[in-house]
């Protein structure tokens, strides 16, 4: 198990996925799922990992770049969930250590699960205080596509009380309505008015697994979202650079699903997922996940803690 500890905060890590497993902030382990990468493969590979090369879901798994259709490899019925079946979560990550900081890297071949272009990518992870930051940064031989997130389960308050305890502001007037299929229709909402309208800190208080608009321009770091526990006072604020937030309230975990501490339940924990709006390739009215030769794609996120 890898490990960055700044005094403030500690981080484990492992190889598998380039997986965030475990974060103790004043006095309790604030990440839920994890558990043996056996555990994980098992229940939800998800956890705290690397999702790639494209986070979300990829709509009849088609990608057209540059006038050529793709097909690429599904693995949630018609649809490509994450990356496809055999997505970055599920694979054994190169690995770099330092005393503040542990990098990742990972090269992923022409045709990789029907993705156009060899791809390196790199994550490092690195502690400054009681900030834990994550740069990603990737290069491909071809044109391709790319949407690199985090997809750890949060829950601050160790693990006391569930998702809908929690109160959340996102810091986005806008978000992405799902068809029955959970797919983005294309649409980009307002938030007034409606339940997705977290622009003051509020309880979750329900079921939610949508993608937000952060306010402010894509490519610069910014804060798009804060999880605190009301009753600890642990906070947490996301920075991102990149142009959306997904939020999620782990409705699919079950007691089939192992964990660290025993069987996940269900609303148990947030995922929180800073990225470029999901299915990307398939609406041309959202930000555009395309990745070219000449291009590095970089994505930098923050996860700053206090109480």
């Amino acid at each position: 198990m890898l490990e960055l500890n700044s005094g403030q905060i500690r981080a484990r890590f492992t190889t598998l996925g380039a997986r965030l497993v475990a974060l103790d902030f004043a006095g309790a382990d604030v990440i839920m799922g994890g558990g043996t990468d056996s555990d994980i493969l098992a229940g939800d590979w998800t956890t705290g990992a690397v999702a790639g090369r494209i986070a979300g879901r990829i709509t009849n798994s088609r990608i057209n770049i540059d006038g050529t259709e793709y097909p690429l490899v599904p693995n949630t019925g018609a649809h490509q969930l994450h990356g496809g079946p055999d997505n970055f979560s599920v694979r054994h990550w190169n690995v770099q250590s330092t005393e503040n900081a542990v990098r990742f890297s990972l090269h992923s071949p022409d045709g990789d699960q029907g993705y156009p272009g060899a791809l390196d990518v790199t994550a490092t992870y690195a502690v400054n205080g009681a900030t834990l930051s994550l740069d990603f940064a990737a290069r491909t031989t071809k044109p391709t596509t790319v949407n690199l997130t985090n997809h750890t389960y949060w829950n601050l308050s160790g693990g006391a009380r569930n998702a809908f305890a929690h109160e959340i502001e996102i810091l986005g007037s806008h978000y992405l309505p799902l068809s029955a299929g959970l797919l983005p229709s294309g649409e980009i909402r307002d938030v007034t008015g409606t339940r997705w309208d977290f622009r003051e800190l509020r309880k979750v208080s329900g079921v939610y697994d949508n993608c937000w608009v952060l306010d402010g321009p894509r490519g610069t770091l910014r804060h798009g979202l804060t999880l605190k526990d009301p009753v600890s006072g642990r906070t947490m604020e996301v920075w991102t650079t990149e142009a959306g937030m997904q939020m999620y309230t782990a409705e699919h975990w079950n007691e089939g699903f192992p964990g660290k501490t025993g069987p996940l339940q269900q609303y148990a924990a947030i995922a929180i997922e800073p990225q470029n709006f999901p299915d990307a390739p398939t609406h041309a009215n959202f930000p555009s996940a395309l990745l070219r030769p000449d291009d590095v794609y970089r994505h930098r996120m923050e996860w700053r803690f206090s109480v």
